[in-house]
């Protein structure tokens, strides 16, 4: 999305683009697929902040696509619903600063003060990274919170371990990890769902194809099924982009939206150090996941206007670190409403971690659409064994499913690996440490002038995130304050 977003600001702003796709559909984590007639999303389930006078509500509207979007809003009373182990128990994590904090508290009827505290302290993290508040700024501002460690920082605000686990309920929109997350990951992604939550139907591919009709629109072009292998630079800048089939795209400025890790693999030039590159490449990368989707029988499992997030322990953030045994103990569940039967589910959506190990067996076959590989047998088992362990803990929290599931697909690290290009199908690219923040920002701008990053691994991940990471991208061609003037007018 970074990309298409970038090329489409661009091309409003009266250049010529050209829009370079390995896959046959555009958008990355926006993609979506078909399973017995019901669209699923393959990454991103709903989307924060795009309610009126929001960050990204802004840049939609000033990209030209978001009066063509149709969006469906949740249970304002709890977009997000955290559950822990058996217990019947589920903790709302409601829409609206003052309904945030008055659903949670008849479950925590002592932590008024910390709660209101909780809602100060995101919303001054927020304050404190602005271009998410659409205006210029320095960097030094950023500097102040980027330090704050997630669980010490909430251990800061309440020392109510059951209430903290709560707050870190919803931790897959970020894949928290304590003692490395920084708790701006927390305070951002949160604060834009408390705003406002939509899912886009009927997919969120809408973005990607509304985005591609805006670079259309303005005469830019889009080249899918081209895969770039060669990024050749001569005379300190980059001259063009060699694809798989020996085409070269020449031009003046160059974004790079794939990993960083990928970008620099391509690039021929000694303007980027071995240092630099062998540094970026052994970057840790966020855990990966498997997603396990379902089409189910009409009528059979009433839809739910939240989403579910359930966790085997009281500690939300174990999860990231399960033993393989245990396999799975978090997960997330995301319902799609029936429009023939209003009222009933007609799929869902599973997600949890799974670590790029599990997988490793198979790690050299590569199966996407524009490349067909079958992995064989014995991965189809593997994937069978885990969706039906995946299930056995979801039945416990939702019985209906049992028996009424029509047909399932599930995808491994390795489905998000080839689709995406991202190292270890690693679900938010580049792991974010607190503890060594200035070797895990990666900057837009490159030693090569005409070469630039944009993307999840550069700035934040999520929709809003890589919005903002293509503002910053653009604003290194037409200027930081121009920009912002016009997506603020």
């Amino acid at each position: 999305m970074g990309g298409l977003l970038s090329a489409a600001i661009l091309a409003k702003e009266g250049m010529k683009v050209c829009v370079l796709e390995k896959n046959k559909q555009l958008g990355g984590c926006l993609q979506t697929f078909s399973l017995h007639k019901q669209v699923f999303d393959s990454c991103v389930h709903y989307i924060g902040g795009l309610g009126e006078g929001h960050t990204l509500n802004k840049i939609f509207h000033y990209a030209g696509i978001l009066d063509k979007l149709s969006l469906k809003g949740f249970d304002e009373n709890g977009i997000d619903r955290i559950c822990f182990g058996n217990d019947a128990v589920s903790f709302p994590l409601a829409g609206g600063e003052e309904n945030f904090i008055e659903q949670l508290l008849p479950y925590f009827p002592n932590e008024k003060n910390a709660l209101q505290n909780y809602i100060k302290q995101i919303k001054n993290v927020g304050d404190h990274f602005p271009l998410y508040r659409l205006r210029n700024g320095d960097v030094s501002e950023k500097a102040a919170v980027t330090n704050w460690e997630l669980t010490e920082t909430l251990h800061s605000i309440t020392q109510n371990k059951l209430l903290g686990n709560v707050l870190l309920g919803n931790n897959l929109l970020y894949a928290g990890n304590a003692g490395k997350t920084p708790f701006y990951l927390h305070a951002l992604v949160s604060e834009s769902y408390i705003h406002s939550a939509h899912k886009v139907l009927p997919g969120s591919s809408q973005i990607a194809k509304f985005l591609a009709q805006e670079i259309r629109n303005q005469g830019g072009e889009i080249f899918r099924n081209t895969e770039v292998v060669n990024l050749a630079e001569e005379n300190g800048r980059l001259q063009y982009a060699e694809t798989k089939d020996g085409q070269r795209f020449y031009g003046k400025y160059f974004i790079a939206n794939t990993h960083p890790q990928i970008a620099l693999q391509m690039l021929q030039s000694s303007l980027i150090k071995p240092v630099t590159k062998k540094r970026i490449k052994g970057l840790e990368q966020t855990t990966s996941s498997f997603l396990l989707n379902l089409v189910l029988k009409p009528q059979t499992v009433p839809h739910r206007q939240h989403n579910i997030y359930w966790h085997q322990t009281p500690n939300a953030l174990a999860g990231i670190h399960y033993k393989t045994e245990n396999f799975p103990e978090t997960y997330a569940v995301y319902f799609t409403e029936s429009k023939m039967h209003p009222g009933f589910a007609e799929s869902i959506s599973i997600l949890t971690y799974m670590h790029y190990e599990e997988v490793s067996t198979w790690m050299n076959t590569n199966n996407h659409t524009a490349h067909s590989e079958d992995r064989g047998k014995d991965y189809k088992e593997f994937k069978a064994k885990k969706s039906e362990q995946l299930l056995e803990k979801v039945y416990g929290r939702l019985p209906e499913l049992k028996g009424n599931i029509i047909t399932q697909s599930a995808a491994t690290p390795l489905t998000f690996r080839d689709y995406t290009a991202t190292p270890q199908g690693a679900l938010y690219g580049i792991l974010k440490d607190v503890n060594k923040p200035a070797e895990t920002m990666i900057a837009t701008r490159t030693k090569i002038p005409n070469l630039f990053f944009t993307g999840q691994n550069i700035n934040m991940h999520g929709v809003l995130g890589v919005s903002i990471t293509a503002l910053a991208t653009c604003s290194e061609l037409v200027g930081m304050d121009y920009l912002l003037q016009k997506i603020n007018q």
